[in-house]
């Protein structure tokens, strides 16, 4: 079954840094198996304004070279615009106790119907899991 992901920019600095955790874990590893994970079974990852500003500011790449990355990569993405409702985002913010930034990015992810978020922060959006469920590339794949 087709799955749609909203993708944290975490996950796509740290393949394209190919970023080792401080417990020596190959997170960059982990982001390619993922990514080539949906290529292979045609899952989505949504794509919104706020990632692509992170990943300007973070790793310096425009919204134009992600995009090339992805396609070559062979990932199908959905660029979302930065319509978010903004009670949900208070909600959100006030009911998880999640900074501003990453409250948008769970009501971005709910308003475009991504089934889950895919970050390697997920003790931060664990605190969102009554909201949407937040996985790493590495429990993603172990999921049934």
């Amino acid at each position: 079954m087709l799955k749609r992901f909203y993708l944290d920019s975490n996950v796509f600095i740290s393949f394209v840094r190919e970023e080792i955790d401080s417990a020596f874990n190959l997170r960059y590893l982990d982001s390619r198996n993922f990514f080539a994970f949906c290529a292979k079974q045609k899952h989505v990852l949504v794509i919104s304004g706020l990632f692509l500003s992170e990943i300007k500011k973070v790793i310096g790449l425009d919204s134009k070279a992600v995009f090339e990355e992805f396609e070559r990569i062979g990932v199908e993405t959905i660029f979302v615009n930065e319509v978010f409702s903004a009670p949900l985002v208070l909600e959100i913010t006030k009911n998880c106790r999640l900074h501003r930034g990453d409250a948008i990015h769970v009501a971005i992810a709910l308003e475009n119907n991504a089934d889950f978020i895919v970050t390697w922060n997920k003790k931060d959006f664990d605190k969102a899991r009554n909201y949407i469920i937040g996985v790493s590339p590495s429990e993603f794949l172990n999921i049934p």
